[in-house]
């Protein structure tokens, strides 16, 4: 028989797991990064210089799982220099003041609907009204998106999953995405910090025109390795365990524990973190008061149905065994 109440105290602990926050190496380069780039746009605005009309822009790159959205949001959305979005009055009319704009790129990736989805985040025209902008060209579309993120005066315009849209093939339409994103840095009216995260296949829109790429900073998530991670790994499964009342079992400190761990998650940081928090809720599940190496293969058994000889927990010769999302080329994370 199924305890549900067991159940709803293991949901509470892992709740209280999702809310932590670990800062890590591309939290601290990004931060520093977007920082700089938006102190230098706000002194800009205040005090009207006459050479405002371009900014910079932020380009993220990291595998799925790496934490690279995780690190971009924790940094624009903790800055003090942000404002929540808020109402002004401007005589009859309302307007909207957002000084981040966020979104991932929509399904299907186009031009058009990125813009769309923009200008539905700017309250603009309503998600449901698919049919509004439908017939118009996606220049139009973009124009209008231009005027709405200077009326409310947007300053950050944040784009996830933005890999989708830069493969979309066609030369022209590769170049027309270029091309926008230049417009939106070097608009003379009222340029924004742009700050794109994707898969690293993103670089290759970035280097296809210069004058791009020399408007953005392009920072890569790094791998974890056990020589230089050891003892944040070894911290993180510390904290994780003690947000939940557990004891760690003097195994998970030792370096054959996080070669296992770092290889069951390519080094990813992102995985990493969903490895340890996976194991923390097996140990919770089962009533014990102490994680163990056990509970981070049931939990790696349980999330990708492998057998033990394919559990980089359980497997003699570990590094045989194809990281999951990897090619057959190997990645040196140890």
């Amino acid at each position: 028989m199924v305890d549900y109440e067991a159940q709803m105290r293991v949901a509470k602990a892992l709740r209280e797991l999702d809310d932590i926050f670990v800062e890590n190496d591309i939290f601290h380069r990004v931060s520093q990064e977007f920082g700089l780039k938006l102190a230098t746009l706000l002194l800009d605005i205040e005090e009207g210089r006459p050479r405002r009309g371009k900014a910079s822009g932020l380009v993220v790159l990291g595998p799925s799982g790496s934490g690279k959205t995780t690190a971009v949001e924790r940094c624009i959305f903790s800055h003090p220099m942000l404002r929540p979005p808020s109402t002004q009055r401007r005589g009859v009319e309302r307007i909207r003041q957002v000084d981040v704009c966020a979104l991932k790129t929509p399904s299907p990736a186009t031009l058009k609907s990125l813009g769309h989805e923009i200008l539905v985040k700017l309250g603009y025209v309503d998600k449901s009204d698919a049919l509004s902008l439908r017939g118009k060209p996606a220049h139009e579309i973009w124009h209008q998106v231009r005027n709405l993120l200077q009326k409310c005066r947007v300053k950050v315009l944040f784009i996830d999953e933005m890999q989708d849209l830069a493969s979309t093939g066609a030369r022209g339409a590769t170049q027309e995405v270029i091309n926008t994103l230049k417009s939106l840095l070097q608009d003379p009216d009222w340029p924004v910090c742009v700050v794109l995260a994707g898969t690293p296949e993103l670089r290759h829109l970035v280097d296809q025109d210069l004058q791009l790429k020399n408007r953005v900073t392009t920072l890569s998530c790094r791998p974890l390795t056990t020589e230089v991670d050891k003892g944040t790994v070894v911290a993180i499964v510390s904290r994780y365990a003690e947000e939940v009342g557990l004891e760690v079992h003097p195994d998970l400190r030792k370096i054959s524990f996080i070669r296992r761990l770092l290889h069951a998650s390519a080094g990813h940081f992102g995985k990493t973190v969903q490895e340890i928090s996976g194991a923390q809720s097996e140990a919770l599940q089962r009533g014990v008061d102490e994680v163990k190496i056990e509970h981070f293969a049931a939990a790696f058994r349980n999330k990708y149905d492998r057998v033990d000889a394919a559990n980089p927990y359980l497997a003699e010769d570990f590094r045989q065994i194809r990281k999951l999302g990897e090619s057959a080329e190997t990645d040196e994370t140890e």
